[in-house]
């Protein structure tokens, strides 16, 4: 009966560990699909914003011949006739000189865009407005003969048509600060405390923002990006675009629907086998450990390949195909305005289009005439770096994925009146949205795997309930010593493994794949390899501080009480903090009045840079080194010595056998084992040594101090290179091994057989 609930127990455990599992990559991913797509979003109504900054750009450009030309206000007139609602030219205190014909409200010259133009430089002005219940462009310029041009056009309808047909969204704008703020056109209304909240962040801010809404009872975003004047000082509006749920929840409903289809198939297959292994194990027949490992995987095995294709395959398709769609809408917004800008050709106005551009949306630009390059916000460099990886074409338009630097991009091609313009989306935010499910789902897979074994062997031993009693019982005591082991030691280093293969930086949000690129040039890079020279030739003091060690330890052990007292001393070192004792050593090595100095200048011998010669740079470090290293590697010792049966020593001396001949043939075969150990440790240490030199020479002289520690942590914090500098500290590790190894063959077998 206690085998059957012991069973029970266990199948329903594991089938809702699995459950479980999954649930929470559903969530999850869920939340992070969400985020992506608020991000997206985010984007679309940068462009909203580039797009509205471009047309007043291509209105600034308009009146810009009267910057030197004020004779020619007729002819912009002319030019603005089809577009024009009110037109004004006006003195300094707003009086009306001239309407050319048209209407002109008393109000326009009592507007606050009218008192900006009066402090104005003499350049043209244009922003948005709100006329008499209409949305309108104003645009105007104080021109040499001091009097002030001002229109109104009625072409806001553009930015609103291109939102409707490029973008497929309703642009809502609202006019007014983040406090009190009127729409034409909003639809659905929200209410005042929603809007507050959301133009305050967004203010804030400075980048748009989102706010959840229920719009008839379903999930919805309201984004909005602020809109500045003229001057880009003070919020004259905002833009906004509403999103219901309904519009991405076709792509997140298939990815919780696999999940959940997942989990259920994954979680009754698990028990099944877990009951067949059960049964087979109860069966005549014996079978093997192999085998009942191998039934115990094969009963996690779709959760875990399950598990890995959402993360490596399905979730990654969702988020490429949200981030290609909003790419190309983007793209498009972008051409279209390009197009509009080739009316006015020339350099600066092409340049001026890019800065724009790369201020409004985080993208890259490249813009040639054949193969030159006419404007980039990309370096050369990067541009010959560029690699496409897919590429498609539709609608005139080439698009696919590149990379930049290793960086993924989303790329847009088009050519346009004999110009080819480019745009790169960088999938930065969507490579670390598959990143962070990939740990969650590897971390995932890591708990079943733990289960095979679990579950391997309670079914195994299920006839025997204290054995599983007392084998859980012991490792819930061992568990916290687990944890820790697990989450500072093989953690860290399956995550350094994992940033060598990548470009890591704390400061770049892309981290890129680079493969094994980190590997290669770390073994073309000299003053890497330098720094290893350096430590290799650093290490040289282990033996010696190992010698001096040892005999000190032998003094000791014959003093008696006084030993205490020694070891005491000895041992202070060890625990005194290392920063405050190498500036000590900094004192007892200055070149000058250093004590070191002064006791061979007692000898006759000259004084020596210790720290400022590259030649003894290096054996200053030694010397601290054996100097720290004594206080443990004595109480090791001394340990081992007295281990070590005194029968032995008894022997010895009767037959007459000298103090040397005891030393060599007693002693120190004896010592073997733990002389092993102090040279494992030691060495290890000593290529690990760094705070001696971070505060007294930081690598220097001439990098003759600069040890692999030292250099590691360069790479990292100082470069910023984490990637680098982890593909170093697991060469190190690598080095370490076989170094411990080759130090095992020479101790022999019998010396590191107590140790296991």
């Amino acid at each position: 009966m206690r085998r059957h609930k012991t069973l029970v127990g266990l199948i329903v455990f594991a089938g809702l560990l699995i459950l479980l599992t999954f649930a929470i990559l559903s969530i999850y991913a869920k939340s992070s699909f969400e985020n992506f797509t608020a991000e997206s979003e985010a984007a679309l109504l940068n462009s909203f914003k580039l797009n509205y900054q471009n047309l007043m750009a291509e209105i600034d450009m308009r009146l810009d011949i009267l910057v030197d030309n004020p004779e020619l206000v007729n002819d912009v007139i002319q030019s603005l006739s089809d577009e024009i609602e009110y037109v004004g030219l006006f003195d300094y205190s707003g009086n009306l000189l001239h309407d050319f014909g048209y209407a002109s409200p008393a109000h326009l010259s009592s507007s606050v865009f009218f008192e900006n133009l009066t402090f104005s430089s003499g350049y043209p002005k244009t922003e948005m407005g709100l006329i008499d219940g209409r949305p309108y462009i104003q645009t105007g310029i104080l021109m040499l003969n001091d009097t002030i041009l001002l229109v109104v056009l009625d072409r806001f309808d553009e930015i609103t048509d291109k939102a409707d047909s490029i973008y497929g969204r309703t642009l809502n704008v609202y006019f007014g600060n983040e406090d009190d703020f009127t729409s034409f056109n909003a639809y659905p209304a929200l209410d005042y405390e929603t809007l507050n909240a959301l133009f305050t962040k967004t203010v804030n801010s400075q980048k748009p923002e989102t706010e959840e809404i229920s719009i008839e009872n379903e999930k919805a975003m309201v984004n909005a990006v602020a809109v500045y004047d003229s001057d880009n000082w003070d919020v004259i509006g905002f833009f906004t675009t509403i999103t219901k749920s309904s519009e991405w929840f076709e792509e997140s409903r298939s990815l919780l629907l696999f999940l959940w289809i997942s989990a259920f198939s994954s979680s009754a297959f698990a028990m099944f086998f877990l009951y067949l292994l059960f049964k087979r194990s109860r069966s005549s027949v014996k079978i093997g450990k192999p085998i009942r490992f191998l039934f115990g995987f094969i009963a996690y095995l779709p959760a875990i390949i399950l598990l890995g294709l959402f993360a490596f395959s399905f979730f990654g398709n969702s988020l490429s195909k949200v981030s290609s769609e909003a790419a190309l809408k983007n793209a498009k917004g972008w051409f279209s305005d390009a197009d509009s800008l080739l009316e006015y050709e020339s350099e600066k106005s092409i340049k001026e289009f890019v800065d724009r551009s790369k201020l409004a949306l985080t993208a890259s630009f490249i813009i040639r005439k054949g193969d030159d390059i006419v404007a980039s916000n990309l370096s050369e460099k990067r541009i010959s770096n560029l690699k496409i990886i897919t590429s498609s074409t539709k609608n005139d338009m080439e698009s696919g994925k590149a990379k930049v630097n290793d960086v993924v991009h989303t790329y847009v091609k088009k050519n346009i009146d004999g110009f080819e313009f480019t745009i790169l989306f960088e999938e930065t935010s969507r490579e670390n949205s598959i990143l962070s499910i990939q740990f969650f789902a590897i971390g995932a897979i890591l708990v079943l795997l733990v289960m095979v074994v679990v579950s391997t062997f309670i079914i195994s031993n299920i006839e025997s309930r204290t054995l599983i009693n007392r084998t859980f019982i012991g490792y819930a005591f061992l568990l916290p010593a687990l944890v820790h082991l697990v989450w500072w030691a093989v953690g860290p280093m399956g995550f350094a493994l994992f940033l060598a293969f990548r470009r890591w930086s704390i400061v770049d949000a892309a981290k890129p794949f680079v493969g094994l690129e980190n590997f290669i040039e770390l073994f073309s890079d000299f003053k890497f390899w330098n720094a290893m020279k350096n430590t290799a030739v650093y290490s040289i003091y282990v033996p010696i501080g190992m010698f001096i060690s040892l005999l000190l330890a032998i003094a000791v052990n014959k003093l008696g009480k006084l030993s205490i007292v020694l070891r005491v001393l000895y041992y202070l070192p060890v625990v005194t903090a290392g920063v405050a004792t190498t500036i000590v050593w900094r004192w007892i090595f200055n070149r000058d009045f250093g004590v070191l100095n002064f006791i061979l200048g007692l000898v006759g011998i000259k004084p020596i840079a210790w720290l400022e010669s590259p030649q003894y740079a290096l054996v200053s470090m030694m010397i601290i080194g054996i100097w720290s290293s004594i206080g443990s590697q004595l109480l090791i010792f001394l340990a081992g010595l007295q281990g070590i049966p005194k029968d032995f020593y008894d022997a010895a001396a009767v037959d007459g056998a000298s103090k040397s001949r005891i030393f060599w043939k007693i002693t120190l075969p004896l010592l073997k084992p733990t002389s092993l150990f102090v040279l494992v440790t030691s060495v290890i240490g000593s290529f690990q040594v760094f705070t001696p030199i971070y505060v007294l020479t930081q690598g220097g002289p001439l990098r003759s101090t600069d040890v692999v520690f030292y250099h590691i942590w360069q790479s990292a914090w100082v470069d910023m290179r984490m990637g680098y500098a982890a593909a170093q500290s697991w060469i190190l590790f690598l080095l370490l091994a076989v170094l411990t190894l080759v130090e095992f063959k020479l101790f022999g077998k019998e010396s590191w057989q107590a140790y296991f």
